[in-house]
C-alpha cells in the first residue's frame, strides 16, 4: 500500500541544483504500481518517488475507478493516502478527487461521481436527465421534458 507520510522536497537532487523543475507527471500505471501489494513496476516506481516530486491529474484517479472491477481497494483510504504521495496540481482538483471517491463508494459510476464532484466544487447545478444526481449535493436541473412542455 502507499506510504501515508508526505515527503519533503529533495533539495539535493541534480535537477533542483540546476534550477530545473523537479516534478514529473505520472499516470495510472504509476499509481497502480504504488497502490498494489505486488506489481512488476512497484520497485521502479518507489525508486523514482525518491528522485522526483511527482504530480498527476484527476484523470488518473478517475481511471483507477474505471478499472475498479480488476482490483479490490478501499478507495477512500487509498485515494486519501495516494493524494499525499502523488498529488494533483491544485487544491480544487484534490477536493474533486476526494468528493468523487465518496460518491463512487456510495454507488455512483466513476464518471458520474467525477461530474457530481466537479459541479459541487464549482458551485454549479447539474443539467441532466440522469437521476443518479438527485442524491448528491449539486442540484439536478431536469433535462428531460416536463409534462407541461
Amino acid at each position: 500500500m502507499v506510504r501515508h507520510e508526505s515527503r519533503p522536497q529533495r533539495e539535493d537532487s541534480r535537477a533542483f541544483r540546476r534550477g530545473e523543475d523537479v516534478n514529473a507527471y505520472v499516470e495510472t500505471d504509476y499509481l497502480l504500481a504504488l497502490a498494489k501489494d505486488s506489481d512488476w513496476l512497484k520497485a521502479r516506481a518507489e525508486e523514482e518517488l525518491e528522485e522526483h516530486d511527482v504530480v498527476t491529474s484527476t484523470y488518473s484517479y478517475l481511471e483507477i475507478l474505471l478499472i475498479s472491477e480488476r482490483h479490490e481497494f478501499d478507495y477512500i483510504k487509498l485515494f486519501s493516502n495516494m493524494l499525499e504521495v502523488v498529488p494533483v496540481e491544485t487544491d480544487e482538483e484534490r477536493q474533486i478527487v476526494l468528493k468523487a471517491v465518496n460518491y463512487f463508494e456510495n454507488g455512483m459510476t466513476a464518471f458520474d461521481s467525477f461530474h457530481a464532484a466537479t459541479a459541487e466544487n464549482r458551485g454549479h447545478p447539474i443539467l441532466s436527465s440522469d437521476k443518479a444526481y438527485e442524491d448528491v449535493d449539486p442540484e439536478r436541473l431536469p433535462l428531460e421534458p416536463t409534462e407541461d412542455a
